[in-house]
């Protein structure tokens, strides 16, 4: 007997082993894999998670781009048309770059999630990684806190520190909150709320019921990272989430608020203090007060095309006004500083399709209510968050936000059958944007010089 099941787990390991051998699997891994090593390695998983979706579609022809990658990509071109005329060039070259390469994450996940099944297994996948992350996070404040240990609360820091200093980039010194295997614990917040509602999907709507209990161990993981970081935009980004799920599922309403209730039963009173602290002003809430009043000059004096992408452009901007912050802590006050109207106009379309999609599928497509719900809390998640913060600043966050726009466009793909184009269709488009953008922009500047 003990022989049978010996084999019984070997066939079961094999079978494993297989699965995940398949290129558009490792094309997943890779991709869900960003979150859990330093920055610098993000490139480098972005790449190898194209790789495999290149070998499981046979080619590089046949990497797909849906509607919100085509979006993105017209952002990334308009943001390189900002190269003409940003004040720190090198910063928005920088910034242009980490587009373009972790927009790979997208072409990947786009091309390999063609139907249901697929869907499911990767946010399986993705609910595993970020469960990690989540985990590390609070393992780092129960032996800190508990246990009173010197553990760091950047997980990296072993690494990061060498690395960056071979490099000539100076990295800030770890404030007393826990930033799990991110370098800041605002970023590791705003990682896991992106994700958040792809893990309560995976826990409660999954098909392959088996993986619910695992997904929601991820789920309390990734919610327990969010309230040990002590980002205080992130707690409401969460509750918005959280009522977004509750208000949709009103027939288990009961179970949902017992279950809440029960919750906040366990939260530390240090995280409740530290939500309730919103109401008292502290310092980092009056520098974002500071930083918000200061942006509306900036933009008054470049309200179309902004100054141009890159932390260094408004950093610079916000040291002019004594403020030594390297964003304007609001996503829509980011874009309009660096790329204007166009800018923050090109998310706003983005995020109404997704929103406007979530409905659809909730009141037409009654079996896909689930994937409307996801919908509707990812464009709530990501907006409450990015109100208080910029979420798109460093390359696993870039990645990390291709990733979920993948699965968005996969989900309009399979339940609403929204219509995929070859990649080399889209970048050839983008071409003749970008050349008729250039003469626009020259045109301009030609006539600004005349009048001078």
């Amino acid at each position: 007997m003990e022989t049978e099941g010996q084999e019984g787990m070997e066939d079961n390991t094999r079978n494993l082993l297989v699965k995940i051998k398949q290129p558009w699997v490792l094309s997943v891994i890779f991709a869900a894999a960003i979150p859990l090593f330093p920055e610098y390695f993000a490139p480098l998983l972005a790449v190898a998670s194209l790789m495999g979706a290149c070998y499981d579609s046979g080619s590089l022809h046949d990497l797909k781009v849906g509607t919100l990658g085509k979006l993105m990509l017209v952002y990334i071109a308009y943001t390189a048309i900002g190269l003409l005329y940003t004040p720190n060039f090198l910063s928005t070259l920088a910034t242009v770059t980490m587009w373009m390469t972790m927009f790979m994450v997208y072409l990947s996940i786009t091309t390999v999630l063609k139907d249901s099944r697929r869907f499911d297994t990767a946010l399986i996948i993705i609910s595993a990684f970020f469960g990690i992350t989540g985990l590390i996070g609070c393992v780092q404040y129960m032996l800190r806190i508990s246990l009173g240990l010197k553990v760091p609360f950047q997980f990296w820091s072993f690494i990061d520190y060498p690395v960056f200093e071979l490099i000539k980039l100076e990295l800030k010194p770890a404030v007393e909150r826990v930033s799990s295997t991110f370098n800041n614990p605002n970023i590791f917040s705003e990682a896991l709320i992106m994700a958040l509602p792809l893990v309560a999907y995976s826990s409660f709507f999954g098909k392959n019921n088996k993986y619910h209990l695992p997904c929601r161990f991820c789920l309390m993981f990734i919610a327990a990272g969010i309230a040990f970081s002590f980002s205080r935009g992130s707690y409401l980004a969460l509750i918005a989430i959280a009522l977004v799920f509750c208000l949709t599922n009103m027939k288990k309403i009961i179970f949902v608020l017992l279950t809440l209730i029960s919750g906040l039963f366990l939260v530390p009173e240090t995280v409740m203090e530290r939500l309730f602290s919103i109401s008292t002003g502290d310092q980092s809430i009056s520098e974002r007060f500071a930083i918000w009043l200061s942006s509306t000059s900036f933009i008054k004096s470049n309200p179309v095309f902004g100054i141009g992408a890159g932390v260094k452009n408004t950093w610079n901007l916000l040291l002019q006004k004594g403020i030594d912050a390297p964003h304007m802590h609001n996503l829509a006050l980011q874009l309009l500083t660096e790329g204007g109207i166009i800018a923050l106009v090109i998310f706003i379309i983005a995020g109404w399709k997704v929103f406007r999609s979530g409905f659809a599928l909730i009141y037409k497509k009654p079996e896909k209510r689930g994937t409307g719900v996801l919908l509707i809390a990812m464009v709530l998640g990501f907006a409450v968050n990015g109100f208080f913060d910029f979420p798109l600043m460093t390359p696993k966050l870039v990645g990390i936000f291709f990733m979920v726009t993948a699965v968005c466009d996969s989900i309009l793909t399979i339940n609403l059958g929204q219509k995929q184009s070859p990649v080399q269709n889209v970048l050839r488009l983008q071409k003749q944007i970008i050349h008729v953008s250039d003469e626009r922009v020259a045109y301009t500047n030609y006539q600004k010089s005349n009048k001078i």
